[in-house]
C-alpha cells in the first residue's frame, strides 16, 4: 500500500486526478471497507475534478476522528474536510479541522508528514482569506514557502508552485507570485498542460505590474500549446489571459482580437463561468476604446450570463463593478457612473481591479467638478499601486488624475505618479528597487541645484530564469544615481508646499525654515534644533509620519490605529488608545498645540487629529523602499 500511494501521489502531481478517480472507483468496487490511504486520495481526486458532491459525501461517509488511522491519513482527511467547509462558508468548521489536522501531524514521525504540512498551511492560508484576515494569510503562505523548500525536487513541485503564487496573486504579491511560477515553469514539460498553465499565470503576473512584452511572449505562448494539445475551453482559456494581458497594456484592440480567438475555440462549448469571463472582458475593452453602445449591449449579456452561475468570487464580483462603472463613464454618464462605484471604492482595498475602480471614480469626479473625491480616489489607487506594484490601466485618459497626484503631500503616491508617467514615456513600467549599493565613482554634475530630479528613461525587463531564482532584474534607472558624487543619493523632502525629490546633499536647504524634522532614515525627530531619537518610540514613528502625510486633512480614529499598529478599531479600548496615542505624539513634538482636533462637515462627521497649520515641518524619507 505504501508504494502504491507513493505512485497515487506522484498521479496526482502531475494532473491525473481523473485517472485516480477512475482507478480507485475499480480498485474499490464491491468492497465494503475502503483503506484510509484511498479513500483520502480518492476524495482529493473527487474534489480536484470538481465533483464536490462527491467529495462531501465520501467526507461524510468516513470516521469523525478515526483513532485507528495513521497518523498522516488522519492529517489528510481532516485538512481536506477543511477545504470543503472552506468552499462551503463553513469557517468554524474549516479551523477545527485544521487544529485536528495539526494534532496528528503532531503525533507523526518525525521527519514525515512535509506535503500534509504544506497542504494545512496552503488551506489555512486560504481560509483567512476567506475571513479577510490577511496578515494571517500572509504568515500562513510563508510558512507553506518555508516547509515547500524541504521537500525533494521533482516534477510535483509545479503544482505546489503554482497554488504558492495562486495565493500570492490573491495577496496582492504578483512579484511574489511571478517567481512561484516562473519555478513551476522551469519544471514543467515545454509542451505540456502544465506549461501552457504556467505561461498563462506568469503573464498575468507580469502584466499586472507592467512588464508587458513578457507577459505578452508568455500569453502567446500558452495560446500556441493550447492549440497543440488542449484545444477547446482551455485554448479559449489561454486566449482570455492574452486578453487580460492586452487590456493591462493599454491595447484594446489587440485585447477584442484575442477575445474573437477565444471565443472561436470555445464554438459551442457550454463554460458558463469562461463565457461570463469573456463577456466581461469585451464589455471593458470596448470601453476603453469609447465604443459606448457595443459596450452597453456586451455589458446586458455579462450581466445575464451572471445571473446564471450560482456563486462567483469577490474579486470578480469587484471586476464587474469596475466594468459597469466603467461603460458608464464611456457613455458621458458620470454621475451615473460615480454612483455604481463610490460605494465599493473601499471594498478589497489591495485587488488590482479596485485600483482600476478608483481611477474611474476620479474620472468621473472630475467631468463633475469634484475635485476633493478626485483627489483621495487617485490616491487610493497610487498608495495600492506603490503597495503591490500594479499597473493599472487607462494610463493615458488618467493622465491629468497623475499631473495631479504629483501634487500631494504623500510621497508614495508621488513615486507611483512617476512611475506611470514613465509608463506612458517607456511603454513599461520601471521596477522600484533601490539603489546599488556599490558602484564605480562617477563624474559629478556641474554645481548647481537640482530640486527635482527626473524619473528614469530607460527600464529593464526581468527574464524568467532570473523570476524563478528571486534576482532582482538590473535597474537601469541607477543612471538617475550615477549622476551624483560618490556616497550621495536621492531622498524625498516633504513640506507643507508638496513633495520635491532632491540629492541628500541638497537636504538642509530643503529643509530651512522648518522647526520640525523627521527623518525616516535615520529614525531622528527635530523640534525648534532639539534632537529626539525615534529608536526607542519606533512604534509612533509610522503615526507620526502619516500625520506629516496628511497634514492637510489629518487622520480620523480608525487611521490613527492602523498607522499605530496594534489593535485596530473594533478593540474594546479603540478610543481610549486614540487618545493615548495623540497625546504621546504631542507629549513627542513639546507642544500640546502642535495636533489639533477637528470635526468633518455634516451631523454624522467623523473627528479628525491633524497637524496645526502653523506648524513648519519637512518629512524626509528615501526614494525607494524595499
Amino acid at each position: 500500500m505504501h508504494a502504491v500511494t507513493q505512485l497515487l501521489d506522484r498521479l496526482a502531481a502531475a494532473d491525473e486526478a481523473q485517472f485516480l478517480v477512475t482507478w480507485t472507483e475499480s480498485m474499490l468496487s464491491g468492497r465494503a471497507r475502503i483503506d484510509p490511504a484511498l479513500s483520502v486520495r480518492l476524495l482529493r481526486a473527487y474534489r480536484e475534478t470538481g465533483r464536490v458532491d462527491r467529495a462531501r459525501e465520501l467526507a461524510a461517509s468516513l470516521p469523525s476522528s478515526p483513532s485507528s488511522w495513521n497518523p498522516l491519513d488522519t492529517a489528510r482527511l481532516a485538512i481536506e474536510r477543511a477545504i470543503l467547509s472552506t468552499i462551503d462558508g463553513r469557517a468554524d468548521h474549516a479551523e477545527a479541522e485544521l487544529r485536528q489536522a495539526s494534532r496528528a501531524l503532531a503525533a507523526a514521525q518525525r521527519g514525515t508528514g512535509l506535503r500534509e504540512q504544506l497542504d494545512m498551511h496552503l488551506t489555512s492560508a486560504q481560509l483567512e482569506l476567506r475571513l479577510n484576515r490577511v496578515p494571517q494569510a500572509q504568515a500562513a503562505l510563508r510558512l507553506a514557502e518555508h516547509v515547500a523548500e524541504r521537500l525533494e525536487d521533482g516534477a510535483w513541485r509545479v503544482a505546489v508552485s503554482m497554488s504558492l503564487g495562486h495565493l500570492a496573486m490573491r495577496l496582492a504579491d504578483p512579484r511574489t507570485a511571478a517567481r512561484h511560477y516562473a519555478a513551476a515553469l522551469q519544471r514543467s514539460a515545454a509542451r505540456g498542460l502544465a506549461g501552457m498553465r504556467a505561461h498563462g499565470n506568469v503573464a498575468i503576473a507580469l502584466g499586472s505590474i507592467g512588464q508587458f512584452d513578457e507577459a505578452r511572449i508568455n500569453a502567446a505562448t500558452a495560446c500556441q500549446i493550447a492549440s497543440e494539445i488542449a484545444a477547446g475551453w482551455r485554448h479559449a482559456d489561454a486566449y482570455d489571459v492574452l486578453a487580460i494581458v492586452e487590456i493591462a497594456a493599454d491595447r484594446p484592440v489587440a485585447a477584442l482580437q484575442a477575445l474573437d480567438d477565444a471565443h472561436a475555440a470555445l464554438g459551442e462549448l457550454e463554460q458558463p463561468t469562461l463565457r461570463y469571463q469573456l463577456a466581461g472582458h469585451r464589455t471593458l475593452a470596448l470601453a476603453m476604446l469609447g465604443r459606448a453602445q457595443a459596450a452597453k449591449q456586451w455589458l446586458a449579456k455579462t450581466d445575464k450570463l451572471r445571473s446564471e452561475l450560482f456563486q462567483v468570487d469577490a474579486i470578480d464580483e469587484q471586476d464587474l463593478i469596475a466594468t459597469r462603472s466603467r461603460t458608464l463613464e464611456a457613455c458621458a454618464q458620470p454621475k451615473e457612473a460615480l454612483e455604481i462605484a463610490l460605494p465599493h471604492a473601499e471594498r478589497l482595498a489591495d485587488a488590482f481591479v479596485t485600483g482600476s475602480l478608483n481611477l474611474t471614480i476620479a474620472r468621473c469626479a472630475l467631468a463633475v467638478a469634484d475635485q476633493e473625491t478626485a483627489r483621495i480616489a487617485v490616491e487610493r489607487a497610487a498608495l495600492s499601486g506603490d503597495k503591490h506594484g500594479w499597473v493599472f490601466p487607462d494610463r493615458q485618459p488618467s493622465i491629468q488624475l497623475w499631473q495631479m497626484a504629483l501634487k500631494s503631500g504623500d510621497s508614495r503616491v508621488v513615486r507611483y505618479a512617476e512611475k506611470v508617467i514613465a509608463v506612458l514615456t517607456n511603454g513599461a513600467a520601471p521596477p522600484s528597487l533601490p539603489p546599488p549599493p556599490s558602484r564605480a565613482p562617477s563624474m559629478p554634475p556641474a554645481s548647481r541645484s537640482f530640486p527635482s530630479i527626473p524619473p528614469p528613461s530607460r527600464v529593464s525587463m526581468p527574464s524568467l530564469q532570473q523570476l524563478a531564482a528571486g534576482i532582482a532584474p538590473a535597474d537601469e534607472s541607477s543612471a538617475d544615481f550615477d549622476m551624483l558624487p560618490e556616497g550621495e543619493t536621492l531622498i524625498y523632502v516633504t513640506t507643507p508646499s508638496g513633495v520635491t525629490r532632491v540629492r541628500s546633499s541638497e537636504m538642509d536647504a530643503a529643509t530651512e525654515g522648518s522647526t520640525l524634522i523627521v527623518d525616516t532614515i535615520t529614525h531622528h525627530l527635530r523640534v525648534e534644533g532639539r534632537e529626539v531619537s525615534l529608536e526607542r518610540r519606533r512604534a509612533l514613528e509610522p503615526l507620526v509620519v502619516q500625520l506629516l502625510r496628511r497634514a492637510r486633512e489629518g487622520l480620523s480614529a480608525e487611521e490613527i490605529l492602523r498607522a499605530a499598529g496594534g489593535p485596530g478599531p473594533e478593540s474594546a479600548d479603540a478610543e481610549h488608545r486614540v487618545r493615548v496615542l495623540i497625546s504621546r505624539v504631542r507629549d513627542l513634538l513639546g507642544d500640546p498645540a502642535a495636533i489639533e482636533r477637528v470635526r468633518d462637515a455634516g451631523e454624522h462627521g467623523k473627528t479628525r487629529y491633524r497637524l496645526s497649520p502653523g506648524v513648519n515641518f519637512a518629512l524626509i524619507e528615501p526614494l525607494y523602499t524595499s
